[in-house]
């Protein structure tokens, strides 16, 4: 059941810990905001498991790097973080109320699911949560979020909603769904990523961690000329979906792999 209420951004992006977003799909994030898109970004938990950085550092560097990509609008929730769980229903309707306030036609998962147990279960918790948003015996209580002071304001959920298409960042072994030409955008995605020190910055007296390990940002530039070179472009970023597009004629723009 479609709700009669219209689209309330274009791209929604779910992510258990503020940086995700920018690593798994910066660059489109800045490619969609640059040409007018609605583009949301919402953090699932406050990454108070980090090992470097407080809370707040970590929320004031998410804020700087949505500045950086021209977002419509960020939120950060409050699930715990390092025990993202689809099989738990408080955690599902948190998504839930999420999707219905924003009423998104595309949702991306981000990064890839890999490594961290957070990255594997939140693209079953985010397909679970969209699956169950159509369902109007399902009515959850509100989270609670904060909100981006730069962005948008949080919009009264639909009673109901179902999105157009639900993806995830492809990890670098498997076989993308489809690309996005990022070269336009990639500078941004630099700036965007620049702007969590605490994270990918190894100075001072930050602990060691894989990613800020000074070779983790070089991989990232690296996948990026890589999925370029099969896109057919300088750089990319690549997403997999189980959707399969519906045309009524030939698509404008060049059809890639």
């Amino acid at each position: 059941m479609k709700s009669s209420n219209r689209f309330g951004c274009d791209l929604l992006v779910l992510s258990p810990h503020s940086d995700d977003a920018e690593i798994g799909l910066g660059g489109t994030l800045a490619l969609f905001a640059h040409r007018g898109a609605k583009t949301w970004a919402v953090d699932l938990t406050q990454g108070e498991l980090g090992t470097n950085a407080t809370v707040p550092e970590r929320w004031s560097e998410a804020e700087s790097a949505s500045a950086a990509l021209g977002l419509t609008g960020r939120a950060q929730l409050e699930l715990p973080d390092g025990f993202i769980d689809p099989a738990d229903r408080l955690q599902v309707e948190v998504v839930v109320s999420v999707i219905r306030s924003l009423r998104p036609r595309w949702v991306v998962t981000a990064p890839e699911p890999y490594r961290h147990p957070d990255h594997v279960a939140t693209p079953r918790l985010v397909a679970k949560a969209c699956f169950m948003a159509q369902l109007l015996s399902l009515q959850p209580d509100p989270p609670v979020i904060g909100l981006w002071s730069g962005g948008a304001s949080w919009p009264e959920p639909a009673e109901v909603w179902q999105v157009d298409t639900l993806l995830s960042v492809c990890p670098a072994s498997e076989k993308p769904s489809l690309f996005f030409d990022i070269s336009e955008t990639w500078e941004i995605k630099k700036q965007a990523l620049a702007c969590y020190a605490s994270q990918f910055d190894s100075g001072g007296d930050r602990r060691p961690t894989p990613i800020n390990d000074p070779d983790f940002l070089l991989r990232i530039e690296r996948r990026a000329r890589n999925w370029g070179r099969r896109a057919g472009c300088d750089f990319a970023e690549a997403f997999q979906t189980e959707s399969a597009p519906v045309l009524n004629g030939l698509p404008t723009g060049r059809w890639s792999e």
